[in-house]
């Protein structure tokens, strides 16, 4: 079952007042035309320019997908990638005044919030209420609203609103991700057969996962597994075994967490989260509190985490974190990422995003990796935070160029989306990609549809692919089934809401590592942030 889908709120009439409106003194680059557009016009020989912030890998998936749309429709699509998100946001805001952004673009809605500020971007409720079936599209299929999960299609309707309230819609989802939970699976289903008494699992919540961190710790004291190689017959040795396969679990030169003399990135904890910004955010979410709120008048944007309810779980998540069930990166000096701590067995659980899933495959196999949710807090609660971009169109071009640019949106969004998706490791944006719908072409059959490649990679020998399938199983057996009561969620973007999110990362720091008292840590942070507090 999937969650209810999102539809709009504007009529066309209301567009059609607000679009006379808002271009009364636009630049003349702008032509008036954003929304005039005939919808059966003929786009051959047109061309569009299209700027990501993909690097490599999405970039050798995406550009054949281009080429096939412009085989397609005659269309020639001039692609760059900016090289990152925030350099394509960079790159647009500087252009704003003269016009020389692309046609279409990929962002994140507090980028797109800057692009109403700069009055740039294009309300898309016209384009889908007058839409027309393109060459590529199958006989049965529209391109509506409805067609998108609710979850994806919500922030692209958190950002401008009429003098009513009612949102427009800026962006369609286009390579979606969130966050999940790997185990080393070798490790968790030796103990359960072998050693029941401890009853170490797989936690869902962060009460589960504190007892299990706390079992497993004493597992490892009670066989003196500590800077020893863990046999699958019980046996606890220092001799590295002929047969790799018969370890379940390596801490050879991996030692217990304060052990004297050792240095911590050499020692053991049974968890591990990636993002601090996420972590911190998810956290206030799942216990009921706010991070973020918006003046849909002013479109200004304000901090609302000074609460007793952040207070409350930083103490939880710091109780954890000295109970040594709990770690971060930087414990292991990472900077970012928990994958190489896993990979090396100083940890057997780490959190961090569905799209990096294959960083946390061990080299050779050497053990066996699982996917779960991630643990929340409360079952009333179960948020889970949404990444990924979206596409939107920008103001310019002639009638031609900006329906071009609307049918490469269509295309990418829905009809190419699985098997884009199935090369990347994102989540497919509507249950048409995601069920193995494809766009109607000559050359489609060369390219895998999504249905297809999730079951193949369940049964792939390789891990990576296994890990990545299970991954999107995830998504679809969990996060985006309505009876698992499951939110995606995204804050209410603005402009600025991207550098809260980057200051905000050091609240957990600021707690676990400085030993600050987690009040003091939220008045250190707001200290940075003044322009967003009321």
């Amino acid at each position: 079952m999937k969650k209810p889908i999102v539809t709009t709120l504007l009529s066309v009439a209301m567009l059609g007042g607000i679009a006379v409106s808002s271009t009364a003194c636009k630049p003349s680059w702008r032509n008036k035309y954003a929304y005039d557009i005939d919808f059966n016009a003929d786009v051959k020989g047109t061309e569009i320019e299209f700027w990501t912030g993909f690097g490599s890998a999405i970039n050798d998936v995406l550009e054949p997908v281009i080429a096939e749309f412009e085989h397609m429709t005659g269309v020639k699509v001039k692609y760059e990638s900016k090289g990152g998100y925030t350099q394509v946001l960079n790159a647009t805001t500087l252009a704003a005044t003269s016009g020389k952004f692309p046609h279409l673009i990929v962002g994140y809605p507090d980028h797109f919030a800057t692009y109403v500020n700069q009055d740039i971007i294009v309300r898309l409720d016209y384009y889908f209420q007058n839409d027309v079936r393109s060459s590529f599209e199958p006989d049965n299929q529209q391109f509506k609203i409805e067609d998108f999960y609710a979850d994806y299609m919500r922030e692209n309707q958190s950002i401008e609103f009429d003098a009513e309230g009612k949102p427009y819609t800026l962006g369609v989802p286009f390579n979606k991700s969130t966050e999940v939970l790997i185990v080393n699976d070798t490790f968790f289903s030796w103990c359960a057969a072998n050693e029941p008494s401890y009853n170490i699992h797989v936690p869902a919540t962060y009460a589960e996962l504190d007892t299990v961190g706390k079992s497993i710790l004493k597992l490892l004291d009670d066989k003196g597994v500590y800077d020893h190689y863990l046999l699958k017959d019980g046996t606890v040795t220092t001799e590295q075994p002929e047969n790799p396969k018969d370890i379940v679990l390596n801490l050879s030169g991996i030692f217990k967490w304060g052990t004297a003399g050792k240095a911590q990135k050499d020692c053991f904890k049974p968890f591990s989260y990636d993002s601090q910004a996420n972590l911190f955010i998810t956290s206030i979410r799942q216990n009921g509190g706010t991070y973020t709120e918006l003046d849909k008048e002013t479109r200004k944007g304000y901090v609302a985490f000074n609460s007793p309810e952040t207070v409350d779980v930083l103490n939880k998540l710091n109780t954890m974190y000295n109970d040594q069930t709990f770690g971060i990166p930087a414990d292991w000096n990472e900077q970012n990422y928990g994958s190489n701590p896993f990979k090396a067995s100083k940890t057997v659980m780490t959190l961090g995003s569905s799209a990096g899933v294959a960083n946390d495959a061990p080299t050779g196999n050497a053990f066996d990796i699982k996917a779960a949710p991630v643990p929340y807090w409360d079952a009333e609660r179960k948020f889970v935070i949404s990444q990924g971009a979206n596409l939107a169109l920008l103001d310019k071009g002639s009638r031609e160029q900006r329906l071009a640019a609307w049918m490469l949106l269509k295309f990418l969004t829905k009809y190419a989306n699985g098997y884009i998706c199935s090369q990347t490791s994102y989540y497919p944006a509507s249950p048409y990609a995601e069920l193995g719908g494809m766009w109607k072409g000559a050359d489609e059959e060369k390219y895998v549809d999504y249905a297809t490649w999730l079951g193949d990679s369940l049964e792939s020998p390789n891990t990576t692919e296994r890990i990545k399938g299970q991954t999107a199983n995830i998504n679809v057996d969990y996060y985006i089934k309505a009876t698992e009561k499951w939110t995606k969620f995204v804050d209410q973007p603005f402009p600025g809401s991207a550098s809260v999110r980057e200051e905000v990362a050091s609240v957990p720091k600021y707690v676990f590592l400085d030993k600050m008292e987690p009040q003091k840590a939220i008045d250190e942070v707001l200290k940075q942030l003044r322009d967003y507090v009321r």
